[in-house]
């Protein structure tokens, strides 16, 4: 990211939180910046388009952090127990630009706000699901969607009371609270011998890939090269088949039992698309060596 483009981006951010996004202007985001109107427009085309460069830019920033939380050491409960401060801070950090959001409706309704809503989910979800296969390993495989949903259920409420109520909660107390919730949630499962009210395939049906990732690190690898370069040469509003696509793929590779038939319809459907041929032609190759 170029140094202005991330000026702006900080500048807006502190002013939508401040003011409001509906009463900020550019030339106000311009003028924090030192810098003409016409330069705002060099790097974004619209205030719209900048409020979404936000967002991805908080989103990035907070998975690389939980990223490099994950090989710091220690216990892997732990190490989930870091990861969820870090992650639990940085909503608490933006308690005001999130509380403008609400209040504003500035987020457009929309095929890239929609997709970059299931991208914060499913990371979100990802880090629960790797996190508890740590800490619990196989046996919490049959509760992973029954856990992940009332994590975020119970996180969301207290956030709620923070963000609207001004409840003063810090982001250690609250991870440490979550790891010990879940912990009395799996011991009281497999007790009990539970049944999950939600099957992890459902999960994923409805939310995208809710489920530990069962391939290697290289299909893993072109999977998220394939998605790059998809973004990187394609808008979603341009070519709504080719994301659905991809997202069907990806949410097939992540079940337990992905089915053949999807997995190589979904292929064949992405190498019509020339940037993606050569990458498509290596997953598919794979996929037949190891006979999914």
């Amino acid at each position: 990211m170029k140094k202005k483009e991330k000026m702006i981006i900080e500048a807006g951010m502190k002013l939508f939180a401040s003011k409001g996004y509906n009463t900020t202007s550019v030339q106000e985001i311009a003028d924090e910046c030192h810098m003409s109107k016409g330069a705002f427009y060099l790097y974004f085309k619209s205030k719209e388009a900048l409020l979404i460069s936000i967002l991805h830019y908080y989103y990035d920033k907070v998975f690389t952090r939980i990223h490099e939380v994950q090989t710091e050491g220690g216990t892997p409960k732990e190490a989930y127990r870091k990861q969820l401060t870090v992650y639990y801070d940085n909503i608490l950090q933006q308690k005001d630009f999130i509380k403008m959001q609400l209040s504003d409706r500035a987020l457009p309704l929309n095929e890239e706000t929609q997709q970059l809503a299931k991208q914060i989910r499913l990371a979100t979800i990802q880090l629960h699901i790797d996190n508890i296969k740590q800490v619990y390993g196989d046996a919490a495989i049959p509760y992973m969607a029954d856990l992940c949903l009332t994590i975020e259920g119970m996180s969301h409420v207290y956030f709620e009371l923070a963000i609207l109520y001004d409840f003063q909660l810090e982001a250690e107390e609250l991870a440490a609270t979550m790891i010990h919730r879940i912990d009395d949630l799996m011991g009281g499962m497999m007790r009990r011998n539970d049944h999950p009210l939600i099957s992890v395939d459902q999960a994923s049906d409805w939310f995208g890939p809710i489920y530990e990732r069962s391939f290697d690190p290289l299909t893993e690898s072109l999977l998220k090269e394939l998605r790059e370069l998809a973004e990187a040469h394609y808008e979603v509003k341009d070519e709504p088949d080719l994301f659905e696509a991809l997202g069907i793929l990806e949410n097939e590779l992540n079940k337990q039992k992905p089915r053949q038939v999807i997995v190589k319809g979904m292929l064949y459907q992405l190498k019509l698309y020339t940037p993606l041929q050569p990458v498509s032609g290596s997953l598919l190759r794979i996929l037949k060596e190891d006979h999914l």
